[in-house]
């Protein structure tokens, strides 16, 4: 199976995206204590949220967290969490994530796909990247037993122009940082980015 390629800045990165050793994780799926699949009454020790809106029928809640953090909620519409995210600040000291060994703004694409043994794959509904303002975000997703777990990285164009000019020897792999997590329900994941594109390395995450 291919990976899917942007163009320009978007292809550089993303093709140093390879295989790596196998690995496993070592925690359940929650993030900030939360699980896809739990009621939605499990939010309520979270307070009220920051903004809520509704998308296709189902509920979306967001929350600004003590460390600074954006927590994104979704409930489907029977009343059960399907899609949970966890996006880093930019700015808070506070870089550990729910993950072990893992930390926003320090983690690199290179340390992940070294991790869990190959790039996973991406979604044809969204491709395995996106551009923003000011660079480019890519998104690297593993089955977890009836759960997708994706891992955000950011590359800053700046930085990458300047490395790229110093002729320092670096992958872009070196240097995309972990910028957020999320766990979506399969059911869902299919449903919001349709059919997958894998890594020819591609093996499953065994979470314990």
């Amino acid at each position: 199976m291919k990976t899917i390629v942007l163009g320009k800045f978007s292809a550089i990165c993303l093709s140093v995206m390879i295989a790596a050793n196998q690995a496993q994780l070592s925690r359940s799926q929650a993030l900030v204590g939360l699980k896809v699949g739990e009621a939605s009454a499990t939010l309520a020790r979270l307070g009220p949220p920051a903004e809520s809106e509704i998308y296709k029928g189902m509920s979306v809640r967001r929350w600004n967290l003590p460390n600074g953090n954006e927590l994104s909620v979704t409930v489907g519409k029977e009343g059960k969490i399907v899609y949970i995210e966890s996006d880093w600040d930019g700015k808070s000291d506070n870089a550990g994530c729910d993950l072990p060994g893992l930390h926003f703004g320090l983690t690199t694409l290179a340390e992940l796909r070294k991790r869990f043994g190959s790039n996973g794959f991406g979604f044809k509904g969204r491709g395995p990247g996106a551009q923003t303002l000011d660079g480019l975000v890519m998104m690297n997703s593993f089955e977890v037993g009836t759960s997708v777990i994706t891992f955000y990285t950011k590359i800053n164009e700046d930085e990458f122009q300047r490395i790229k000019a110093s002729g320092t020897n670096l992958s872009p792999a070196d240097y995309a940082k972990l910028d957020a997590i999320s766990v979506a329900d399969d059911a869902y994941a299919n449903s919001e980015w349709g059919d997958r594109v894998y890594d020819p390395a591609y093996k499953r995450i065994k979470w314990k």
